[in-house]
């Protein structure tokens, strides 16, 4: 593709043929375009220089800078232009393939891989990118640093899924996605609303922003420029949002509505949690995860709704549900004999600590302890929640490091401490391989350890930079130690 061809509205620009496109300096080689970015802690105006000695045809820009002696491409939102640029450079892959975005505070991961495991099921070739990785016909393309990548990525990765052979690409699409314009150019399917709870107001500052920015998903369903025909929105309608949504989207496209209060076109009875899964009926087929918690009912029947739009029967969707054995760091069973529970969850708001809690509580016969920090440079605003709802239902906190980032770790325990003033029941121990084995060394025959927060993640983002560091393995590694003396 020529530059002129992938920038049509720049008619200056020459015919130059276009090797490649990138935000990232390094990646630039001879004939690239490089989007220089300016980024909360990064200015890719920096790197100009080093893009341009590198080989690049041109540079795009939102900001006027001195005159190069390579085309300058000035537009106005530069967030737009990488995405138009990535899917035109690619050739539009999405559009040949059915695309389900799923978005939402919680839930996404969970209903991805219950979707991906029905999908398997029914023999269908899917590609799933999310919170975990980007993955396409069974096959890891990357690991994820970003629920959502940015479009120049995604678009580059839909190209591989769609040579992979995949026709099903499910996506987890975040608020910052939306926000960001990184899907934008992709005609979806359809669209799934998990739930609306308290989180990423350090970006969009208010709860109806962040309800404005997952609403995009749904307003690209019924979008003039989405061509795609028999589109479809799937709505959890026990969320407060998810009823305005519905009411939003009624007459404009089909709604399939999931539920477990109100009448809906799928929903579950017969609920019957334990602490191996859930066994239930979704209208009247008898159904079972091997995940934990009444609102992975939710999850389930979002998955099966999804599937129903691809033509898979409920039979054959609930098989699929079965056959999913877990999803890394939801609730994730670390078990290696030892008389009491262990689970690592990715619980890192206070609606998704409290349902971690519920979950476990019902089958309670000894003490419940957990193990919990908060992010640092993110929403401050959960923090005491959390704190509170940790004292609350836990026995016994151990109050620790999660990643903290460049903030200082004594105002994220202090704003943390703010919710659990008044409660004997807490230790701060900031090491966090400490206080996971701290708890793992107090824990008795049926006692519960959930450690919280990290979930699937394999590393830990210090004040001094990124290394690995894995719950589950210090779990295990606290397990052999203390409890098998190994």
């Amino acid at each position: 593709m020529t530059l002129s061809a992938l920038f049509p509205e720049h008619k200056a620009l020459p015919s130059t043929e276009v090797a490649g496109i990138t935000d990232n300096s390094k990646e630039v080689g001879p004939g690239y375009v490089f989007f220089a970015v300016k980024g909360h802690t990064v200015d890719g105006h920096d790197f100009i220089p080093a893009a341009i000695k590198q080989g690049a045809a041109a540079i795009v820009t939102q900001q006027d800078i001195a005159p190069l002696n390579v085309s300058v491409i000035k537009v106005p939102d530069i967030a737009a232009a990488m995405a138009r640029a990535a899917c035109a450079f690619y050739g539009n892959p999405a559009q040949s393939l059915n695309v389900i975005g799923i978005t939402g505070t919680k839930g996404k991961t969970s209903i991805s891989y219950l979707l991906e495991s029905i999908l398997q099921t029914a023999g269908k070739s899917s590609g799933v990118f999310g919170t975990i990785n980007y993955r396409a016909a069974g096959k890891v393309l990357a690991p994820a640093p970003n629920t959502t990548p940015a479009a120049l990525t995604l678009q580059k990765m839909i190209k591989q899924a769609k040579d992979a052979g995949v026709k099903v690409l499910v996506s987890e699409v975040s608020s910052h996605a939306l926000e960001l314009k990184r899907v934008q150019g992709i005609n979806f399917n359809t669209a799934v609303f998990t739930n609306l709870q308290r989180d990423h107001l350090d970006f969009h500052e208010t709860f109806e922003n962040y309800f404005a920015a997952k609403k995009k998903l749904f307003e690209n369903l019924i979008s003039p420029q989405n061509t795609k025909k028999n589109n479809t929105a799937i709505i959890n309608i026990d969320d407060e949002y998810g009823q305005k949504l519905a009411a939003f989207l009624e007459g404009k496209i089909r709604v399939i509505t999931c539920s477990l209060q109100n009448k809906a076109d799928f929903t579950a009875a017969d609920i019957r949690p334990s602490l191996d899964g859930v066994t239930f009926k979704i209208n009247g087929q008898g159904a079972r995860i091997n995940l934990l918690g009444r609102h992975n009912v939710y999850n389930a029947l979002a998955a099966v709704a999804a599937a129903h739009t691809l033509g898979i029967n409920l039979e054959t969707a609930t098989e699929g549900l079965a056959a999913l054995k877990g999803v890394p760091g939801r609730m994730e069973r670390v078990d290696l004999g030892q008389g009491f529970y262990v689970f690592v969850d990715f619980a890192y708001t206070n609606e998704s600590m409290q349902k971690a809690f519920e979950v476990v509580a019902q089958f309670k016969k000894g003490k419940i302890f957990i193990v919990f920090g908060c992010g640092g440079q993110r929403d401050r605003t959960k923090r005491p929640l959390m704190g509170q709802t940790a004292v609350k239902n836990a026995d016994f906190v151990f109050l620790t490091n999660d990643n903290p980032r460049a903030e200082d770790q004594k105002q994220i325990f202090a704003d943390i401490l703010a919710g659990m003033q008044g409660a004997q029941n807490y230790k701060v121990i900031p090491d966090r391989r400490a206080a996971i084995q701290e708890a793992i060394q107090a824990a008795g025959k049926n006692d519960i350890v959930i450690i919280a927060g990290k979930g699937h993640e394999d590393y830990q983002i210090l004040p001094a930079g990124k290394i690995h560091f894995s719950d589950r393995e210090e779990a295990a590694a606290a397990i052999k130690k203390y409890v098998y003396k190994s």
